[in-house]
């Protein structure tokens, strides 16, 4: 069982603060309370744990999801249903790695669009924006730095 303090990460909302351990009925429950929202409660089943919640990345493993966004293929998705559907699954899955190529694929686009002085679209723009905000809120944590002074820390470790 997790204690009271924990920061983790929860599947759909990122980064939570374990803020209490309740029995509700028969079950039990850990209240979460996201870091991006600290007005809001979410409860999850301590039988749900493994499912929805997991450790912050170790900042070796930060380094390795560096490397694999480094990597990542330049090649944008020009069809937007397509993408939006593909990209939108990733979103949900909870999985670190395609949230990181979500991320740098719209990081892409968003890039390409500026270049070509066209508009990156609303739909883009917020799943680029939640993702975004994710996977960077967790790297601040790995690596012990400030949420303001992370996105440029990244960007120029992709860069290298």
């Amino acid at each position: 069982m997790l204690e009271k303090g924990k920061i983790m990460v929860h599947k759909s909302h990122g980064i939570c603060t374990i803020n209490d351990i309740i029995k509700i009925g028969d079950q039990t429950y850990y209240k979460i309370i996201p870091s991006f929202d600290e007005s809001m409660s979410i409860f999850v089943p301590l039988s749900k744990e493994n499912e929805l919640l997991r450790e912050v990345l170790s900042q070796q493993e930060a380094e390795n999801l560096i490397n694999y966004m480094r990597n990542i293929d330049k090649e944008i998705v020009e069809d937007s249903k397509e993408r939006r559907d593909a990209f939108h699954k990733k979103l949900l899955s909870g999985d670190l790695k395609d949230l990181a190529y979500l991320c740098r694929k719209l990081f892409l686009l968003k890039q390409a669009k500026n270049d070509a002085n066209l508009k990156f679209c609303l739909t883009d723009s917020a799943m680029f924006d939640k993702a975004n905000k994710m996977l960077l809120d967790e790297l601040a944590i790995s690596y012990n730095m400030k949420r303001e002074e992370i996105e440029e820390f990244i960007k120029n470790k992709i860069e290298e």
